[in-house]
């Protein structure tokens, strides 16, 4: 599935996107990774229903071959505990078991939690 600037209603439009053109190319040059971010975005907000979510594309300056697009979380500080123990082995639970139509995307998907100062 590819994305183009016509696509109404596509999952992109639930986050700020951090770095726009490198999202959409590197998601067009990966089959099955829009597919993995559209089943995502639910488990994300069953987890974390009130918080921001923003996607990046990170290009990994000394490992060739190790790019992703990361979803960010913007939880709170106060919860981070709680926040820690749900991304890491709930969310990130859930999102290893999705049935998609390329599992080796998964590799090239990850998610952090971040805190404003």
């Amino acid at each position: 599935m590819l994305i183009n600037e016509n696509n109404k209603g596509c999952v992109l439009d639930n986050f700020k996107l951090i770095n726009r053109d490198e999202i959409i190319d590197f998601i067009n040059e990966h089959n099955g990774l829009l597919e993995l971010i559209e089943k995502s975005y639910p488990l994300v907000r069953k987890y974390f229903p009130n918080y921001s979510l923003s996607l990046e594309y990170y290009e990994d300056p000394e490992s060739y071959g190790l790019d992703r697009i990361i979803l960010y979380i913007y939880g709170n500080f106060n919860l981070f505990k709680k926040d820690f123990y749900t991304l890491n082995k709930l969310l990130e639970s859930d999102i290893d078991k999705l049935n998609i139509a390329n599992p080796e995307s998964k590799i090239l998907f990850s998610l952090d939690l971040m805190y404003p100062f």
